[in-house]
């Protein structure tokens, strides 16, 4: 009786005491896929993701909030990240060195374009000449432009600056991810989610989120493997936040929407 009662202790000990997975975010509000702020709760769709994949894996979901450069400076310099998310290839080249990171399958695959007031839809790409982004997002889409000096790029601390700066007609474009700035204006606004429109003759990427690691491919593999194989309850959490039907669940495998349409 005594072994069965010390067995079950430890068994609870070792539930207790679970490993915990370390995830490291850029500290940014970029819902409703993720919010990460110092000294609060991070929220969103890819934190419910990283929780249930957590869960599955026996861990516990740690989360490190830091500034971009810090991000890749812990994860490259210590061992305290097992993974950052989201991460892609392309991404911070400069702050990543010659550092052979590993990364996993797409994990949420995303539309950044260019999103002009609903008045100003299809007036083409020379009715663009003052592009607004946020500090530190590339704007992939319009490199060439930008590098001929065709397109000047103005830059903003968070979305509500560049709403702000369009609605004043300060600029011509938003270049973000549709579903950000339309959760921004549905629930931070009194303009509605579509005041703001994709514009789509105007240039847009496809691209997605990865998650990336430095020491742990294992994890990457098992992250893949949950991907596959949680397919159906990620379509409904994305539905859960919001996600369904918008430009970028079009470009999902699954999509979360009943009747997906292409995108123009």
């Amino acid at each position: 009786m005594k072994g069965a009662i010390l067995a079950l202790l430890i068994l609870a000990s070792g539930v207790c005491h679970a490993e915990p997975l370390r995830v490291g975010l850029e500290s940014q509000d970029y819902l409703p896929y993720y919010r990460a702020l110092p000294g609060k709760p991070a929220e969103g769709y890819a934190i419910a993701l990283l929780q249930r994949f957590a869960v599955h894996q026996g861990l516990t979901l740690e989360i490190d909030t830091l500034p971009i450069n810090r991000l890749h400076r812990t994860l490259q310099t210590t061992d305290r990240l097992m993974l950052v998310f989201p991460d892609n290839p392309a991404w911070s080249r400069r702050l990543k060195h010659d550092v052979q990171l590993h990364y996993s399958r797409p994990v949420i695959r995303v539309i950044d374009g260019s999103l002009v007031l609903r008045e100003h839809l299809g007036r083409g790409i020379d009715g663009v000449r003052r592009l607004g982004t946020v500090r530190g997002f590339t704007p992939e889409a319009w490199e060439e432009r930008l590098g001929t000096g065709a397109v000047q790029l103005v830059e903003a601390s968070d979305i509500g600056s560049l709403v702000r700066m369009l609605l004043r007609l300060r600029i011509d474009a938003v270049y973000a991810n549709p579903e950000v700035l339309h959760y921004y204006l549905a629930t931070r606004t009194e303009l509605g989610g579509d005041r703001l429109q994709l514009d789509p003759s105007l240039p847009m990427v496809r691209t997605a989120f990865h998650a990336s690691s430095l020491a742990h491919p294992e994890l990457l593999e098992a992250l893949d493997r949950f991907l596959e194989e949680q397919r159906a309850e990620l379509v409904e959490l994305r539905r859960q936040h919001g996600l369904a039907c918008g430009p970028s669940d079009l470009e999902e495998q699954w999509p979360a929407c009943a009747q997906p349409q292409a995108i123009p």
